[in-house]
């Protein structure tokens, strides 16, 4: 009888014990499960997070700045040049936009009917959008060796910034160019009157230019030579 008794407590106690280590388990794994996906920097490099590294744009001393970033890379090299990549994308498109932007100020400082205004800034914007910019240089680089948990332990990312500049020296060859093939095109058209309005607009954004003024500028005839 005390023989029965003593196996059924000992298969209590055993039940016991599974249900309690079932129990926590249960809970580590939850844990586990919890924290999948948190992260946390491990290292940075160089030590500290520069303050361009918050920017986006800016210029000082005859020279643009712009940054590319990219979060959660699998690799520190191509992080680099994703971030890279990403950065002259920004480059490209805020100095088209750049370059839009001053010549159509110009054009509407000018008194001219709406139409011809409306006609040049298209024409403005159309050769903008193929313009090549070129003189973009990379200056610094900032990387963050960030430490992820996963389902079977952890994985490293990295977070890498560049810092990209751009002379205003050809920024200004940039927007020469945009007005000189807006020229082209208004002058492929004979169109004298947005040929004028092209050439006032680049005057009045301080740039000498190269080519002459037509007659039809101001509408008066070169004197007879005697």
């Amino acid at each position: 009888m005390n023989a029965a008794k003593e196996e059924y407590v000992m298969k209590i106690i055993h039940a016991v014990i599974v249900v309690v280590a079932g129990g926590l388990c249960l809970s580590a794994c939850a844990g586990m499960q919890k924290n999948i996906g948190t992260q946390r920097i491990v290292e940075r490099m160089p030590g500290s997070m520069p303050s361009w590294a918050e920017k986006s744009e800016w210029d000082k001393n005859d020279q643009l700045y712009f940054t590319g970033a990219v979060t959660n890379a699998y690799d520190r090299a191509l992080g680099l040049r994703e971030a890279r990549a990403e950065g002259e994308k920004k480059v490209i498109e805020k100095i088209r936009a750049k370059i839009r932007t001053e010549f159509g100020k110009a054009i509407e400082g000018q008194k001219q009917e709406n139409a011809l205004g409306t006609y040049v800034k298209d024409v403005i914007a159309k050769v903008s959008e193929n313009v090549e910019i070129s003189g973009i240089s990379q200056s610094e680089q900032y990387i963050e060796k960030v430490e992820e948990r996963v389902s079977h332990g952890v994985r490293y990312l990295y977070n890498c910034h560049v810092l990209l500049t751009l002379s205003r020296e050809d920024y200004l060859e940039a927007r020469r160019r945009v007005f000189e093939g807006a020229l082209q095109k208004a002058q492929a058209q004979r169109n004298v009157k947005a040929e004028v309005s092209l050439r006032n607009a680049f005057d009045r954004l301080g740039e000498p230019r190269a080519t002459p003024t037509p007659k039809e500028e101001t509408g008066q005839e070169e004197p007879a030579k005697e």
